[in-house]
């Protein structure tokens, strides 16, 4: 153990030692801050969400409990014992389409209705402009300009009805339309007036994706649009605010009913509503959960409590956390060769230093922590840089959270994410310098005299090879703990250990074909061959840095390029052009004269029934270990179907199909997707409720779907008895291009306003441009990766430059001219750039194709402009960072030199 009068010693000389060197340390400083700004930002952003969810938990959810009925309208039993716990809101959601006038004609769109009663929201604020009070806003009252009729577009034959209710509506359907607020939207059989823009509504996030622009009314608005006839596919609710520790819920904590006395028109959007007790804490609210599931256990409702309100935006963002921090602790490791070579650049250009502290009495360990304490302050200027910058990113990432999801940010410094982005930087830090501060620990002081020490030899005693093993043991250690998923942080580091491997035998293969390749002509290219293969060359490094980086975008743009044209491809030729919803028994033989339609070049149809399920093997889904992808078929309400023959291409994976005159016990056929989620197969059973009954079916089969088709199919299919007298509606495909298929909607929403028609362009648009959303984010992380490499590049050139040097001033005084050594550095650059660049591209779509093809079944092309483009990138990166490194070689004069030798 070294005395503390020692390490005084070498913390001082540390000091002076920097005041003169510090200035080769930039790319050490530079790779540390990247990756720990990268690992700090991801870390931040995601605590700033999580604490942003848990503190608006009661408003993201609209109460303190949710519960989800079964049925369209919960029974009076079912509503009383709520009502008698608590204030209750109801809440009703299904898609719909929406009609107005325009210039140009009737115009309509699909659009996600939501109906509310007069106590919505029990907590947070709905935001409107101008800015009213949603009570006054929601409740009948007279067109603007005038009686109803003689306002603007849309209002129909003056005097038709004294008032209509009010909507308020999403701004981009004001857009679409070309409308503005005091215009007419007709929704059903109903006529609204819109009475403001609708700018947020605090349970928004719970809702998840809804395509369409939402459009808001109350209860009494929303059943008299004629939509809610049995077997419509909607979500029913209720939100409920329990009883505080200080007594009952107070009247200030609800709206005022909708026939209320509003305030007046330039009054602010109200405020989130002020409460004057206490909220019903945790363990009163779980307690009300388990209550309710006791008193109704056939109910068929789904109850949940605020504490978990939006597990799917936790799990999302538990995913998204994870992977971008995996590809910030894989930038930190590239840069961690940045470190290693800056460290052992700036340790050569100290030789001088170490070998007069080496004469003069100071030992090994003296110089070891002398050097060590230079590496440590430098290092951790860097990951203070990196952590600070991190911590500012959540405020400035506000504006576009905001935007993805209806989530306040909480914008306070999280220590978490910064301690876990430090810990792992300051391991990298040390796993990565020790191997350099050891052979300089062990040089002999004759050797460093000389001002030119041998490269390639490892010189590391047993006991340094045991010292460097633990650092790297302590950096798995650290992504170990760090990563919730054991299998997902065991893949990643057999994934960089890979790496590591494949890019070192790719560096290898280059300087035995630059050793072995014929070139006997130019001695110029000779040269700058001999240069990949030397010892101590940095070809090593610059491969890695370089390919891994572009590795991963060439990756991430080849699965973005697929997936795009994938859903291109399936839209123009396997896709339906327009489903239809809601569709009702006695419509479907007016749909079957539509498909002689021209342009029509063929329909599906099929009866689905609303039904949810609530037990697996009779074990009720909350118990259940669902995989994830299977998650969203027990969320909620799904729709179920029956067939007595299969679906044409039917392709069974286990079981037989019943025949078409099947009359026994309930039987189903099964998604493969679902079955494995499930854990379930042929024989096992699943409980569902259907309109407010449950049955337990057995699986007869289980048949292979692909959803990528796009084609109208159920993952759930009854064999004839149980659903054929059960209220339904119907699902119309229809097939076809151009403009039959616009005169066929037009003509289906003009006719049957309570059919939905939803636009799979449309769907699928708005799917591409959240697939471009996430893409950014992982580009970005890429990027990041890819600064790393160029800085690993830099600090390798940079390393090597005095041996560059040194083989310069001999070009130059064997005959070589600027140009000759000029062309040598090129030959070197571009032969180590063209070959990155040529593996990395082949890598990185061969990683794209493993995604595309096996993981998300679809066809895999290769894009030649992302090829192309990552091989010129590579061979310009080489080409400039190297010369740019070398630049100083050119210019040295021999004379200096040989009057030093």
């Amino acid at each position: 153990m070294m005395p503390l009068r020692d390490l005084g010693l070498a913390f001082r000389l540390a000091l002076r030692e920097l005041r003169s060197g510090q200035r080769r340390l930039t790319v050490f400083l530079g790779c540390m801050f990247l990756g720990v700004f990268a690992i700090a930002a991801v870390g931040s952003v995601s605590e700033a969400v999580r604490s942003g969810l848990a503190r608006d938990a009661r408003a993201l959810l609209g109460g303190d409990a949710s519960v989800e009925f079964a049925t369209q309208q919960p029974s009076a039993e079912e509503l009383a014992w709520l009502t008698a716990r608590g204030t209750v809101s109801r809440v009703v959601s299904l898609r719909g389409m929406a009609r107005a006038a325009t210039p140009a004609g009737d115009d309509t769109a699909m659009v996600a209705l939501k109906g509310v009663d007069a106590a919505y929201p029990l907590y947070g604020a709905v935001t409107l402009d101008p800015p009213l009070a949603l009570a006054e806003a929601l409740r009948d009252g007279p067109v603007a300009g005038g009686p109803a009729g003689d306002g603007p577009a849309g209002a129909g034959q003056p005097g038709d009805v004294p008032s209509l209710p009010g909507v308020v509506v999403d701004p981009l359907l004001l857009e679409r339309f070309g409308v503005r607020v005091g215009d007419v939207l007709t929704v059903g059989a109903q006529r609204f007036r819109i009475a403001a823009a609708l700018l947020g509504e605090p349970d928004r996030v719970v809702q998840g994706i809804t395509y369409g622009p939402r459009v808001l009314m109350s209860l009494q608005g929303l059943d008299r649009t004629g939509l809610l006839v049995p077997g419509t596919l909607l979500q029913s609710g209720a939100r409920v605010r329990l009883p505080g520790p200080d007594g009952d819920v107070p009247a200030a904590a609800t709206a005022p009913a909708a026939d209320s006395a509003a305030s007046p028109a330039t009054s602010p959007s109200p405020a989130p509503v002020p409460t004057p007790v206490r909220p019903a804490d945790e363990a009163t609210v779980t307690a009300f959960v388990e209550q309710a599931r006791t008193a109704f256990p056939d109910a068929g409702w789904r109850v949940e409590s605020y504490s978990r309100a939006v597990p799917r935006i936790r799990n999302l963002l538990d995913r998204v956390d994870t992977d971008l921090m995996l590809i910030g602790i894989a930038a930190l490791l590239v840069g961690g060769l940045g470190i290693a070579e800056a460290v052992r650049g700036y340790l050569a250009s100290r030789m001088a230093s170490i070998a007069t502290l080496k004469c003069v009495g100071g030992g090994v360990a003296t110089v070891l922590w002398t050097y060590l304490f230079q590496i440590l302050l430098i290092g951790g200027a860097g990951i203070a840089a990196g952590c600070a910058l991190g911590a500012a990113v959540p405020p400035l990432a506000a504006g576009l959270t905001g935007q993805l999801i209806p989530v306040q940010l909480d914008a306070s410094i999280h220590a978490a994410p910064l301690l876990r982005a430090a810990l792992l930087g300051l391991a990298i830090l040390l796993a990565f310098s020790l191997r350099p501060l050891l052979l300089a620990g062990a040089v002999r002081p004759a050797t460093l005299f000389r001002g030119y020490v041998a490269g390639g030899n490892d010189g590391l005693t047993p006991a340094g090879r045991v010292l460097v093993g633990l650092g790297f043991a302590v950096l798995a250690g650290l992504v170990w703990l760090f990563t919730p998923d054991a299998r997902l942080a065991f893949g990643f580091m057999a994934g960089c250990a890979g790496c590591f491997a494949v890019f070192r035998v790719v560096a290898w293969g280059l300087r035995a074909g630059a050793r072995r390749a014929p070139v006997a002509g130019n001695p110029s290219v000779r040269l700058g061959l001999a240069s990949i293969h030397r010892p101590g060359a940095p070809t090593v490094n610059m491969v890695f840095a370089l390919g891994l980086g572009l590795t991963a975008l060439v990756g991430i743009a080849q699965v973005e390029r697929n997936l795009s044209a994938s859903l291109a491809r399936d839209l123009s030729r396997d896709a339906p052009a327009f489903f239809f919803i809601n569709v009702l028994p006695a419509q479907v033989a007016e749909f079957e004269e539509l498909a002689l339609a021209p342009g029509v070049t063929r329909m599906e149809r099929g009866p689905m029934v609303r039904g949810r399920i609530v037990r697996i093997k009779g074990v009720p889904v909350q118990e259940v270990a669902v995989a994830p992808e299977a998650q969203w078929a027990v969320r909620g309400d799904r729709g179920l179907s029956h067939a007595a023959t299969p679906p044409p291409d039917t392709e069974l994976t286990a079981g037989a199909w019943w025949p078409p005159d099947y009359s026994g016990p309930p039987i189903m056929s099964l998604s493969d997707d679902l079955a494995r989620g499930f854990g379930v197969t042929v024989g096992d059973s699943l409980t569902f409720n259907i309109l407010g009954r449950e049955v337990t079916a057995t699986i007869a089969n289980v048949r292979k779907v692909d959803w990528m088709t796009f084609q109208l199919q159920f993952a759930v299919l009854f064999a004839p008895g149980l659903l054929d007298r059960a209220p339904a509606t119907w699902v119309v495909t229809a097939y076809g291009t151009g403009a039959g298929m616009d005169g066929l909607y037009r003509t289906v929403t003009a006719a049957h306003p309570n059919v939905t028609a939803i636009s799979m362009r449309e769907i699928l648009g708005e799917v591409r441009v959240l697939m471009e959303r996430m893409g950014v984010m992982f580009q970005a992380m890429a990027g990041v990766m890819l600064a790393t490499g160029l800085m690993v590049v830099a600090g390798a050139i940079l390393a090597d430059r005095q041996r560059r040097i040194y083989d310069a001033v001999i070009y130059k005084v064997c005959g070589a001219t600027r140009r000759d050594i000029l062309l040598a550095l090129v030959t070197e650059f571009l032969t180590t750039g063209l070959v990155t660049g040529l593996f990395s591209a082949g890598t990185g779509t061969l990683a794209a194709w493993a995604a595309v093809r096996g993981l998300l079944k679809l066809p895999f092309a290769v894009y030649p402009g992302v090829v192309a483009g990552t091989v010129a990138a590579c061979v310009a990166f080489a080409l400039v960072f190297g010369l740019a490194g070398t630049a100083r070689a050119l210019k040295e004069k021999p004379a200096p030199y040989l009057r030093n030798e």
